[in-house]
C-alpha cells in the first residue's frame, strides 16, 4: 500500500486566465487546465500558445504546479496533431498531462522524459484490477461512483498516487461510459463537447440531473486513506467560483494539519454562494445524488481582480525525444457473426446463424443454453465491477465455464485468465494505437461506434469487433433509479436494472443492415448484433449472417424503427 507522506494536494480547476489567478492567489497547489484542443472541456475559454506561456509563467513563480488536460478520444487521423500539442505543452515546461487514452502512456514516457501522465477520471476506474492496468502512470483520479471502502481497497492494493473529485458538478453516467451527448447531436462528451443531455427535462422533470459534490466534511478521512491529492470540478464556471471554492478548501486542509480542523458554517455558505444544485457526498456516503427539481443551479457571482506574483522564470529546456509510433497493419482473423442472446428461445433461432452466442454471466438461461448448444458461448461480463464484487465474478466465470467473454469492465483484462476476450464498446476504442495496446493485453476491442464509417475503414488493424446493430446503451449509472420509460419531447428512453446500477438504453435499434457491406469490403467481417428480442429477431441475425457471406438481403420488414446513429455523421 502506497501513502505519501506529502501534504494532500489541493487541484483546482482553471479555464481562463482569470481563473488561474484566482487558483493561484486562493491558495491552489496545482492548477489543471485545457489547451484549444484534446480536453474533456473544449466549451471553457482554454488556453491558446500565449496564454498557456503565462500560465506557466504565473505558475512557476509561486511554486503551483501545472497540468494540461489531454483527455479526450483520439481519432487515427488526429494522432500526430495531439503529440505534436503535447510536444508544445512538455518543451514550454508543464508538470503533467491527463489522458484517458491508455495507449498513450508508454508513448509519452518514451518521447517527454519527465512529463508526469495522470490518467482521467474518464478512465472510469472502479477497481484496483482496472487502476493496476495503469501502473505505468504516475497517477490514476478515480470514479466518482466509488464508497469509502472501495476507494480504500484501491489504495491499499495501488501503489502509486491516487487523485480525486470531492467537489462540483457530477456527471449521471460513469465518465467515459456517455454516448447520449453525440447519439442526441454529434457532440461527443468522450471528445470534450457534451451538451449536458442528462440536465434536460424529461417528463416535466430533470430526472439524471445530479447534486453538487462536497465532501469538504471528509477531508481527514481521505487523508487517513491516503488520497494524494483533492480535485474541484469547474473549469466552465468563473474566477469567483475557484477563487471561492480554492479557499474555502485550502482553510479546510491548513485547519486539519494544524490539528484542529473544521468546516463552519461562514466556509458551507460561501461554496454555496459560488455555485449550487444542492449539495451531495454522493456514494462516498450513500446520499441521494439526484435532484430532478434544480438543473442549472444558481449562483452570486462578483467580479474581483486577483492579484498573483508574476515573473520570468527560467525553466530548464526540455526537449522531446522524436515519437516512434508502432501501428501494426493486421488483417481480420476470419468472418465471425457474434450474437447476443437473452433467452433460450433467441439463442435457438439464432443457433444457425452465429458463430458465437453471447449471453449475460448471470442469466438464468445460460446453464440451458450451453447444454443445447454447441458454438461458442462467450458469457457477458458487467460494465460496472467494484472491487468487492471481483471474487465473485471470478467464482462465476469458473463456474459456467464459459468458451470466451464479452468484457465490460478491462479490469477483467488483468484477472490471468486464459480465455479469448472481446471488449464491449465501452472501452471506448477509438485509434490503431488503442486497439494494439488492448490486444497485447489479451482482448479484441469492439471498437467505438461513435466512430463514422469512412474512419473504420481506415484502421490498418482490422482485427476488431464492429456494433452493428442492436441496443443503443447510452449511458451506465451506478446508481438506484427505478426503471422507467422517459420523453424528452420527442424521443423515448428507457431506464433499465443492470449489475450494480441501471443504464439508459435508446428506443430505437442500431441497424445499420447492407451499411455493412462497406465494412466486409474494406476487410472488417467480425460484427456484433445485441438485438432486442421480438418478432423479427431471427429474420436480423438471418440479414447480417448474409451480408457477412456476401448475399443480397430483403431488408423492407425489419429496418422501420431503427438509426444509423454515427456511422455517417461520426462526432465532433
Amino acid at each position: 500500500m502506497f501513502i505519501s507522506m506529502e501534504k494532500m494536494e489541493l487541484l483546482s480547476p482553471v479555464g481562463s486566465l482569470g481563473m488561474l489567478k484566482a487558483a493561484v492567489s486562493s491558495g491552489a497547489d496545482a492548477v489543471y487546465l485545457g489547451m484549444r484542443k484534446f480536453n474533456a472541456r473544449e466549451y471553457a475559454t482554454n488556453f491558446n500558445k500565449d496564454y498557456l506561456k503565462e500560465a506557466i509563467n504565473i505558475c512557476k513563480s509561486n511554486n503551483v504546479k501545472l497540468y494540461v488536460t489531454m483527455n479526450t478520444l483520439v481519432k487515427n487521423s488526429e494522432i500526430k496533431e495531439f503529440l505534436g500539442h503535447m510536444k508544445y505543452a512538455y518543451e514550454e515546461g508543464v508538470d503533467s498531462v491527463i489522458i484517458q487514452d491508455p495507449s498513450f502512456i508508454e508513448v509519452i514516457k518514451q518521447s517527454f522524459p519527465g512529463l508526469g501522465v495522470h490518467m482521467s477520471t474518464q478512465t472510469g476506474i472502479l477497481n484496483s484490477s482496472h487502476a493496476n492496468l495503469f501502473s505505468s502512470a504516475d497517477r490514476i483520479n478515480l470514479a466518482r461512483e466509488l464508497d469509502r471502502a472501495s476507494i480504500e481497497s484501491i489504495r491499499k492494493h495501488f501503489k502509486k498516487k491516487i487523485e480525486m473529485f470531492v467537489h462540483g458538478a457530477l456527471c449521471a453516467c460513469i465518465s467515459g461510459s456517455c454516448l447520449f451527448s453525440s447519439y442526441m447531436g454529434g457532440r461527443s462528451g468522450n471528445r470534450g463537447k457534451c451538451a449536458q443531455p442528462c440536465r434536460k427535462r424529461y417528463d416535466n422533470l430533470f430526472p439524471l440531473s445530479t447534486k453538487e459534490l462536497c465532501l469538504i466534511e471528509k477531508l481527514p478521512e481521505l487523508v487517513k486513506m491516503g488520497i494524494n491529492s483533492i480535485k474541484i470540478e469547474g473549469r466552465m464556471r468563473t474566477p469567483f467560483y475557484t477563487a471561492n471554492t480554492t479557499a474555502v478548501y485550502r482553510q479546510a486542509i491548513d485547519s486539519y494539519y494544524a490539528g484542529k480542523f473544521e468546516v463552519t458554517e461562514e466556509m458551507k455558505k460561501r461554496l454555496e454562494d459560488s455555485f449550487s444544485r444542492g449539495f451531495t457526498e454522493g456514494k462516498f456516503s450513500g446520499d441521494v445524488v439526484f435532484n430532478p427539481k434544480n438543473a442549472s443551479g444558481t449562483s452570486k457571482v462578483k467580479e474581483v481582480t486577483y492579484e498573483v506574483t508574476t515573473r520570468h522564470v527560467k525553466l530548464e529546456k526540455r526537449e522531446a525525444i522524436p515519437v516512434g509510433l508502432s501501428i501494426t497493419e493486421k488483417p481480420s482473423s476470419g468472418k465471425q457473426l457474434i450474437v447476443r442472446v437473452e433467452t433460450e428461445m433467441d439463442a435457438a433461432k439464432a443457433y444457425r446463424y452465429a458463430d458465437i452466442l453471447a449471453v449475460d454471466m448471470f442469466n438464468d438461461d445460460l446453464g440451458n443454453i450451453r447444454r443445447k448448444s454447441r458454438k461458442p458461448i462467450y458469457a457477458v461480463t458487467p460494465r460496472i465491477m467494484l472491487d468487492s464484487d471481483i471474487e465473485m465474478i471470478k467464482d462465476r466465470i469458473k463456474l459456467i465455464r464459459p468458451d470466451g467473454l464479452i468484457v465490460g469492465n478491462i479490469g477483467v483484462l488483468n484477472f490471468g485468465l486464459k480465455l479469448p476476450m472481446i471488449l464491449d464498446y465501452n472501452a471506448n476504442c477509438f485509434n490503431d494505437l488503442q486497439m494494439n495496446y488492448y490486444q497485447k493485453l489479451g482482448a479484441k476491442p469492439m471498437v467505438s461506434p461513435e466512430l463514422s464509417m469512412d474512419e473504420l475503414v481506415k484502421f490498418k488493424n482490422k482485427d476488431f469487433v464492429a456494433f452493428v446493430h442492436g441496443k443503443i446503451r447510452l449511458m451506465t449509472l451506478a446508481h438506484d433509479l427505478p426503471e422507467r420509460k422517459m420523453r424528452d419531447g420527442k424521443d423515448y428512453f428507457y431506464v433499465d436494472r443492470i449489475f450494480g446500477g441501471v443504464e439508459v438504453v435508446g428506443e430505437k435499434e442500431l441497424g445499420l443492415f447492407n451499411k455493412t457491406k462497406v465494412l466486409v469490403a474494406a476487410g472488417i467481417n467480425q460484427f456484433y448484433v445485441d438485438a432486442v428480442p421480438g418478432k423479427y429477431f431471427e429474420d436480423i441475425v438471418r440479414t447480417y449472417w448474409g451480408i457477412l457471406n456476401g448475399k443480397t438481403m430483403d431488408i423492407a420488414k425489419i429496418q422501420s424503427g431503427s438509426t444509423t446513429a454515427w456511422i455517417e455523421r461520426g462526432v465532433m
